[in-house]
């Protein structure tokens, strides 16, 4: 056999087949998401947020259900979803608490979405939305 060949692995005797008990409370609908602010009718409404340009608006937003268990984490996204010709939203993110900027007047409609993301040991994930929105913002300038 030559010196960089690999020999073959020995045959292992196969582990007995077991169900995977993995908790997973992604599937669970016991979370929810709430917006605490901007303050907001919950059927969405037409009536738009006040912000200025250049000026930060907070946007927070509250888990409901029991304390999140180890490895799961919420992820807070927001994003333009329409608004004026060369209007851009700036947003830093976090939980609970994220702020946006807008760079031009006019009617913006950003949409939310809260998602819970677990890390499992092996490196893959599992993910779960818990709140989307969409909230009307005016800004002046």
């Amino acid at each position: 056999m030559a010196a960089d060949a690999v020999a073959p692995a020995a045959a292992s005797p196969a582990a007995p087949a077991s169900p995977a008990v993995e908790p997973c409370p992604l599937t669970s609908p016991e979370h929810t998401a709430r917006l605490v602010a901007p303050a907001v009718a919950e059927s969405g409404g037409t009536v738009a947020v006040p912000a200025r340009v250049g000026t930060p608006l907070p946007v927070v937003v509250a888990l409901e259900g029991p304390p999140l268990p180890s490895g799961v984490f919420p992820v807070v996204n927001i994003d333009k979803a329409a608004g004026p010709d060369g209007g851009r939203v700036s947003t830093t993110t976090g939980y609970p608490e994220s702020e946006l900027r807008f760079s031009a007047p006019g009617r913006y409609e950003l949409a939310l979405t809260v998602t819970l993301v677990a890390r499992s040991s092996c490196g893959g994930a599992k993910a779960r939305t818990v709140m989307e929105r969409r909230v009307a913002v005016q800004v002046a300038p």
